[in-house]
């Protein structure tokens, strides 16, 4: 199934699928998981859920929807279930502004999120409509987005993993040789979904390389620990360096050494690292300091599109590309404005998915973006054969 061609029946099982997923990853959960202490990189969960609702129905049931001066969308419909649009819509609410906002009621926030999906199917079953589809679709990744941040946000606290979560292993499988040439990346149309970062496309020239068929395993990984990768400085220029510095980093953030070896945090609870599972809650700078160590580099984010057909990918980790996150010629904001565009130039790009990806998510073309820093995402990375 392609899930971004979707038909209204289909979206409206979908959307019931994204619902369901981010409750369970969520209501086992105490009222004071859902309000955690203030963290840079979480969401008060009772928030996020409010958010997530707020945006589905302010884009599949608000219309129409027109830029407002702060170029932010606006919508002529007031909200029925989650608003105002000033306290839920992250673009135009502070992160710290989110702790100290009124919250729902666990019980009360459930009910409406019900009523919300409800009403969201029944307008899909008015029929087609190209502007519903596209918000439809839009809102659905949206949701699945926020599904997976639920659980890297159960993981920064260290509670239990979210039911059936667990980190495939990989085989070791030789490098692929990918040919070089012309190559058309990104890009939609025919009534396909993309989000506005993959328009209007780009066709780039890419000389032939090597690249490894699996992201790099904690073995492999760990030998760059035990060789002193965390201590030589000239694997850590610049920024890398400084961030090493900041953080004192000497291991992997959920990594300690035992007598025999090294131990990883996952979620919970303190377990042997897995040799044959990917590494993951890696920066790009750990990610390159380990490439310039091994002789090899992070691919570049039009490398890794050409080159994912005959990868292994979306099931274990996000992997590290070697490009900022920046728009392709001719890029226009969709009418979700800051979906991409106050993200340009300044995250880092990655490809693929994770253990905690939602299937439907999984497309060759998704551009992720987070800053090269961040070690609580579920990311790891792959190497190609330097030049």
């Amino acid at each position: 199934m392609n899930a971004r061609r979707l038909s209204p029946p289909q979206l409206a099982d979908a959307l019931s699928a994204a619902r369901a997923a981010t409750l369970a990853a969520t209501v086992d959960l105490d009222d004071r998981a859902w309000v955690p202490a203030y963290d840079p990189g979480l969401q008060p969960t009772a928030w996020d859920l409010a958010h997530i609702g707020w945006f589905a129905e302010f884009w599949l049931l608000r219309g129409p929807h027109r830029i407002g001066p702060d170029g932010n969308a606006r919508a002529d419909r007031p909200p029925r279930w989650f608003g105002p649009d000033e306290q839920l819509d992250s673009a135009r609410i502070a992160h710290r502004a989110r702790w100290q906002m009124p919250l729902l009621p666990r019980a009360e926030l459930l009910a409406r999120l019900q009523d919300q999906l409800a009403a969201c199917r029944q307008a899909l079953a008015a029929g087609p409509d190209d502007d519903r589809l596209y918000h439809a679709h839009f809102a659905l990744f949206h949701e699945l987005m926020h599904t997976e941040a639920l659980a890297w946000t159960r993981a920064i606290q260290a509670l239990p993993a979210p039911p059936g979560l667990v980190m495939p292993s990989v085989g070791a499988l030789p490098e692929l040789w990918i040919d070089g040439g012309e190559h058309r990346l990104g890009g939609g149309g025919d009534g396909e979904f993309a989000f506005d970062n993959e328009l209007p496309g780009r066709t780039v020239r890419l000389e032939p390389f090597a690249i490894d068929a699996v992201p790099v395993v904690n073995a492999r990984f760990a030998a760059f620990v035990d060789a002193g990768g965390y201590e030589r400085d000239e694997l850590w220029p610049g920024a890398a360096g400084a961030w090493r510095e900041r953080r004192a980093a000497r291991l992997p953030q959920r990594w300690r050494r035992t007598g025999t070896g090294f131990e990883q945090r996952w979620f919970d609870r303190w377990q042997p690292l897995v040799p044959d599972a990917p590494v993951v809650h890696m920066s790009a700078f750990e990610a390159e300091a380990f490439c310039r160590w091994a002789g090899r580099r992070l691919p570049s984010a039009a490398e890794w599109e050409v080159a994912a057909p005959r990868l292994s990918w979306g099931d274990t980790v996000w992997e590290w590309t070697a490009d900022p996150f920046a728009p392709y010629a001719g890029f226009r904001p969709g009418p979700y404005t800051t979906y991409s565009a106050p993200w340009f130039h300044h995250q880092r790009e990655l490809r693929g998915g994770c253990f905690a990806t939602h299937r439907l998510m999984h497309d060759h073309r998704y551009r992720n973006f987070f800053l090269p820093g961040r070690t609580d995402v579920f990311a790891g990375f792959r190497t190609v054969a330097a030049d």
